[in-house]
């Protein structure tokens, strides 16, 4: 398993690359950032909005799952 410890430093590098750069959106931020040598519209081009959305909906997925995990250990 991953540090989860991580999350704390990737999240505040974030908050500060994106204060710099207030316009853009989270999905642009992150590809230019990374600089991938194939663009990556599908994240590029993601509203906020729907982002927060989508990871609402991962969120409830991954937890459900892991439910239904833990109810096939009883």
């Amino acid at each position: 398993m991953r540090n989860p410890a991580r999350i704390d430093e990737i999240l505040s590098a974030l908050r500060a690359a994106w204060e710099e750069s207030p316009d853009l959106r989270l999905g642009q931020l992150i590809v230019n950032a990374v600089r991938p040598t194939n663009p990556c519209p599908e994240v590029f081009y993601a509203r906020d909005e729907d982002l927060v959305r989508r990871l609402m909906d991962y969120r409830a997925m991954v937890r459900a799952a892991k439910q239904n995990a833990d109810s096939g250990r009883s």
